[in-house]
């Protein structure tokens, strides 16, 4: 402003025609006009010194709440710190109790699977009442583990009781038939009524089915007839090979192997008869001072009474050894009959291998039932021959031992006769 009316002023003392009233009052104006412009200008000071006094004010209380604010994201940045650590350490428990409720639902459907399978297979299953049905471990709650427990606990009481029924049952020859079914626990069945039969059960068709051929076990109402091994032991009973049948893969050997066993064991009875009359005729004539023909003993003593002196010996030695061969009979025979067996058994048991290569050759190795005739027949006959031969043996030593006894008695009761006859000749010279 001061250089606007500077300029007037000049403007003005350059033109000769202005009065110097004009000029006064120009003066005058610039004077108000400075004054005025001076108290603007204080007043603008004033204002500008009132709103930096306001500005600082309003600085500072920015800055406290600067302060304020920063320490407030120093404890809010703590507390995300100490939220941060508690949600890491609430994510591993969880992942740790994921990981172990996912091995709960595991065994709990694992345990369903084994229930089923174990009761499903033998007829306890249709009484069930808790409902159980299995799942995937996705779709395990607990319900479904409410209802496993039931389904285990029922089971459990199920197969401790003795449960009678009136079911439909196949019989061998496919014909469907109602009957009274007595069920001994998860073990074995028994349908009663017109043609009683042991059952065994069909988990497929869930029915029972009657067992061919029937086990040969009565059943008494008083009693509770339990199979352990849940039929098998029914089902081997009632399917037992007979001794035909056991025999049979032996085929000619085993035939001859018996025979010759049937041989020996009569070889051996009727020697065995002979020697025992034997030895009591012998006994009998130790007792009497009168020979008899009808013994081994008699018949020495016979001998030695037809002749005197130096033949003496001679002819009693002759007489035993005539009687010998008569204690011996058989015993040699048995001797040779209990070594021929396992020879046959070996036989059996080459001509079983070259069947078995045999079959090998013809059909491969994949089928062990192909395999098994040949392998029954080496085993069979070498079994047989050894089974034939021992006591074949044992009656050959047993018999042995009787002839050898009676034949240590005649020469002892002829060295007697001997030495009797000798002091008689003594004294009569």
């Amino acid at each position: 402003m001061k250089s606007v009316w500077l300029m007037i002023a000049l403007a003005v003392g350059w033109q000769s025609s202005v009065s110097a009233s004009e000029l006064d009052r120009v003066l005058q104006q610039v004077k108000q006009g400075s004054s005025i412009e001076k108290k603007h200008a204080e007043q603008r000071v004033q204002q500008a010194l009132g709103e930096l006094s306001d500005a600082r004010a309003t600085l500072a209380e920015a800055q406290d709440k600067l302060k304020q604010t920063n320490a407030s994201n120093i404890a809010l940045e703590d507390r995300i710190l100490q939220l941060q650590e508690s949600l890491k350490q609430r994510r591993s428990q969880y992942q740790a109790q994921r990981e172990s409720m996912n091995s709960v639902f595991k065994h709990v459907v694992e345990h369903g699977d084994l229930m089923l399978q174990r009761v499903s297979p033998h007829g306890l299953w249709q009484f069930d009442q808790s409902g159980f049905v299995q799942q995937k471990e996705e779709s395990v709650d607990i319900a479904h583990i409410k209802s496993l427990w039931l389904a285990l606990l029922e089971q459990s009481v199920l197969s401790s009781k003795t449960l009678r029924s009136e079911q439909t049952i196949l019989l061998a020859n496919g014909q469907q038939q109602i009957a009274q079914v007595t069920q001994y626990g998860p073990f074995n069945a028994y349908a009663s009524g017109e043609g009683s039969s042991w059952l065994h059960y069909l988990a497929g068709e869930q029915v029972w089915m009657e067992m061919a051929p029937q086990p040969a076990i009565d059943v008494d109402p008083q009693q509770m007839v339990i199979d352990p091994s849940f039929g098998a032991l029914l089902d081997k009973q009632a399917n037992a090979p007979t001794w035909l049948e056991r025999m049979e893969p032996a085929g000619v050997v085993g035939v001859l192997i018996g025979l010759i066993g049937l041989i020996g064991v009569g070889i051996a009875v009727v020697r065995s008869v002979a020697l025992r009359k034997a030895k009591r005729e012998i006994y009998a004539q130790m007792s009497e001072r009168e020979a008899s023909e009808g013994n081994a003993l008699g018949r020495v003593m016979l001998a030695s009474e037809q002749c005197h002196g130096a033949q003496l010996e001679a002819v009693i030695d002759e007489a035993v050894l005539k009687e010998v061969p008569n204690f011996k009979t058989g015993v040699g025979s048995l001797a040779v009959l209990a070594s021929i067996p396992p020879l046959l058994g070996l036989l059996g048991t080459v001509g079983g291998m070259i069947e078995t290569f045999r079959i090998i050759t013809e059909h491969g190795s994949a089928d062990s039932q192909l395999l098994s005739g040949g392998i029954s027949q080496a085993l069979l006959t070498t079994e047989m021959g050894l089974m034939v031969a021992v006591p074949l043996l044992l009656l050959h030593c047993g018999l042995k031992a009787q002839s050898s006894q009676l034949i240590e008695v005649l020469e002892q009761q002829s060295a007697g006769l001997i030495v009797l006859r000798q002091q008689a000749d003594a004294q009569e010279s």
